[in-house]
């Protein structure tokens, strides 16, 4: 095993830095809207009426009590899952797909769409490189056997 070159180390910091947004995410905005899901639930309210679903609805999306579910599980586990580097390329393609829609949405309600570009180009770019060295994928793929040595 090599050492790890000093530019190499700090594109794995670039990187980890990188994902620490999605615990933002996750902790600002996801864990909100879970809370908020919650109690519509104990509530008896229907998620097809409250929450994300009659915005979806208005923006002529289909299935807007779905995609409402997706979007708040995407901005709190998926969020979760990039800071960890769990699963990275998948979670943050998901992530970037959610954003940018965010950011349609922003668009077409005249708001301001920035917070929205930000996690779009951010979660892009993760889903591009992945995580780096300082994630749980690279844990789990030092722990397999290496398929290229022949190993089972």
């Amino acid at each position: 095993m090599s050492a790890v070159s000093s530019a190499e180390r700090r594109i794995d910091i670039g990187l980890l830095v990188l994902r620490a947004a999605g615990l933002f995410l996750a902790l600002t905005f996801g864990f909100q809207k879970v809370s908020g899901y919650i109690a519509l639930l104990r509530a008896g309210q229907s998620l097809s009426t409250s929450g994300l679903a009659p915005l979806i609805r208005m923006m002529g999306l289909p299935a807007p009590a779905f995609l409402a579910v997706c979007a708040v599980l995407n901005e709190a586990l998926g969020a979760l899952f990039i800071a960890c580097g769990f699963l990275t390329r998948l979670s943050a393609a998901a992530g970037a797909l959610g954003m940018a829609t965010a950011f349609y949405v922003s668009m077409r309600l005249g708001e301001d769409p920035l917070r929205a570009a930000l996690y779009f180009v951010i979660f892009l770019g993760l889903a591009i490189t992945g995580p780096g060295r300082f994630s749980v994928d690279h844990l789990l793929r030092a722990r397999l056997p290496s398929q290229s040595k022949g190993h089972p």
